[in-house]
């Protein structure tokens, strides 16, 4: 399956596509990086999750698609 692309490689989120699981899973600058250990990205996460009470529009949609929270990573389909 291919990824999808997004403007300036996730900074611009696709307003108009407010249940798009793929842009938390693959694009949104602050969610990629929290999950890959970034210290910064990971403060600016709990901030986000803190104050909107589980995730943005694409985090909730990510939620309903793969299972796991913004956070969190998303199970493999290795088998």
């Amino acid at each position: 399956m291919t990824r999808k692309k997004y403007l300036l490689g996730g900074w611009i989120p696709p307003i108009l596509h407010l249940r798009d699981p793929d842009y938390c899973e693959h694009g949104c600058p602050v969610c990629c990086g929290a999950r890959r250990g970034n210290r910064i990205a990971r403060m600016l996460q709990k901030i986000e999750l803190g104050i909107t009470g589980g995730g943005c529009p694409w985090g909730k949609a990510r939620k309903e698609k793969y299972g796991v929270a913004p956070n969190e990573h998303a199970p493999t389909d290795e088998t």
